[in-house]
C-alpha cells in the first residue's frame, strides 16, 4: 500500500555524513517505490536556537541543495520549507487547545534542552512538539522516519490525532515510524551530530575526510601494533562501565563498505592482526569516496544555482498546501472555528 512519507530537517547547519545515511538514502528510496513524499526544512522550529536571519536562509538552501545532489528529485517529491505552509502555525495553534502543558513539559528533549535556563526557555521551545504534530498530522502522513530523539514527539502526535478524533471525529491519520533508523556513529562513536564536533561534513574533500579519520577515528585501543588481533565490534556494558572494542570505524563499514555486512572480510582480518587500524581506516575512507564522489560532483553543480532552488522551494510549497489546507479546513470546521 502507498504510504504518505514526511520527514523534516532543522536549518541549523550543513547536512554530515550521518544525514545523508540515516535519513536521506531512505527518503530516496522512498520516492523511487511511489509513495507521496513530503521532505521539508523546518525553518520555524529553527528559530528555537537559531535567530541569525542570513544563516537561516543560508542554511535552507544549502540543505535543499543537498538533497537534490542526493538524488531527491522535486518532480517526484514536494520539497518545500514549513514556513511557505502558513496552515502549519495555524493547525499548531488549534491542537494546542487540546494538549495538555504537563505533557509538554515531560518530553526528555525539552527537558534536556532548557537544563538550567527555565526562566528563559521560550515558549516556541515549549510547544515545538505540537508545531512538529501539525506538520505530521496536516498532510495525514501515514510514516514518519525520524531519529530516536524525535520518537516522543511523534508519540505526542499520535496522541493528539486520537483525542481529536475521539472528541470531533475521524480526521487524522494515525501515523506510523520506522522499525528502525540508521544511527551513523561518528569520529569518536557517538551518534554522528551537528552540534557535536563528531561528524564528516559531506561537501568536504575526501582528503580532509581521510586526515580526520586518521587523527580522530577511534578504534579498538589494545590493537596497539598492526600485527596485533583487534576487536572490530563495539561492546558497552554501563553497569560494568565497558567500553571495549572499535568504537567508530568498523561500525561505519559495516554500514557502508560493500559486502562487508554479509561476508566480514575486515572483521575477520581485524581479529587476525592481518590489518592494521591504519589500513582499516583508508579502506573505509575509499567506501566513503564512493557514496560522496558522484554525490559532490552533483552538488557542485547546483552551488550557484539559488534561483532554481528557490523556485524549488516555491512550486513545493504551493503542493504542500494543496495537501495540508483540506485538513485544517476541516479541523478548523470541527471545532466550530468560522473565517467570516
Amino acid at each position: 500500500m502507498s504510504e504518505i512519507v514526511l520527514s523534516g530537517i532543522r536549518a541549523t547547519g550543513k547536512l554530515h555524513f550521518g544525514n545523508l545515511m540515516g535519513a536521506v538514502q531512505h527518503f530516496v528510496r522512498f520516492q523511487g517505490r511511489g509513495d507521496t513524499c513530503l521532505f521539508f526544512v523546518a525553518d520555524l522550529h529553527t528559530l528555537t536556537t537559531l535567530q541569525d536571519p542570513d544563516d537561516m536562509r543560508r542554511n535552507l538552501r544549502e540543505i535543499v541543495k543537498d538533497y537534490l545532489a542526493a538524488g531527491l528529485d522535486p518532480q517526484q517529491s514536494i520539497l518545500y520549507a514549513q514556513s511557505s505552509v502558513p496552515e502549519i502555525p495555524e493547525l499548531s495553534l488549534l491542537l494546542s487547545m487540546l494538549q495538555p502543558l504537563g505533557d509538554l513539559l515531560r518530553i526528555p528533549t525539552f527537558k534536556e534542552k532548557v537544563r538550567g535556563q527555565d526562566e528563559s526557555a521560550t515558549l516556541g521551545l515549549v510547544t515545538y512538539p505540537v508545531l512538529m504534530a501539525a506538520d505530521i498530522l496536516g498532510p495525514k502522513a501515514t510514516l514518519v522516519p525520524v531519529g530516536e530523539d524525535q520518537v516522543p514527539n511523534v508519540e505526542l502526535a499520535r496522541r493528539l490525532a486520537h483525542i481529536f478524533n475521539a472528541r470531533f471525529g475521524e480526521t487524522f491519520v494515525i501515523p506510523s515510524m520506522m522499525d528502525e533508523m540508521v544511527k551513523v556513529p561518528g569520529l569518536d562513536g557517538a551518534k554522528m551530530g551537528k552540534s557535536d564536533g563528531n561528524a564528516i561534513d559531506i561537501n568536504a574533500p575526501i582528503s580532509e575526510i581521510s586526515t580526520l579519520y586518521k587523527k580522530r577515528g577511534v578504534t579498538d585501543p589494545k590493537k596497539v601494533r598492526a600485527g596485533d588481533p583487534g576487536n572490530p565490534y563495539r561492546t558497552v556494558d554501563i553497569a560494568k562501565g565497558v567500553d571495549e572494542g572499535c568504537r567508530s570505524v568498523y561500525a561505519v563499514h559495516e554500514l557502508i563498505t560493500p559486502g562487508e555486512k554479509e561476508g566480514r572480510e575486515i572483521a575477520d582480518e581485524c581479529r587476525a592482526g592481518t590489518i592494521g587500524c591504519a589500513d582499516c581506516k583508508e579502506r573505509l575512507v575509499g567506501s566513503i569516496a564512493a557514496i560522496l564522489g558522484p554525490f559532490q560532483e552533483k552538488r557542485a553543480a547546483l552551488a550557484n544555482q539559488d534561483d532554481y532552488v528557490i523556485d524549488v522551494l516555491h512550486e513545493g510549497g504551493k503542493r504542500a498546501r494543496v495537501l495540508i489546507a483540506p485538513t485544517v479546513e476541516a479541523v478548523r470546521e470541527k471545532m466550530g472555528v468560522i473565517i467570516y
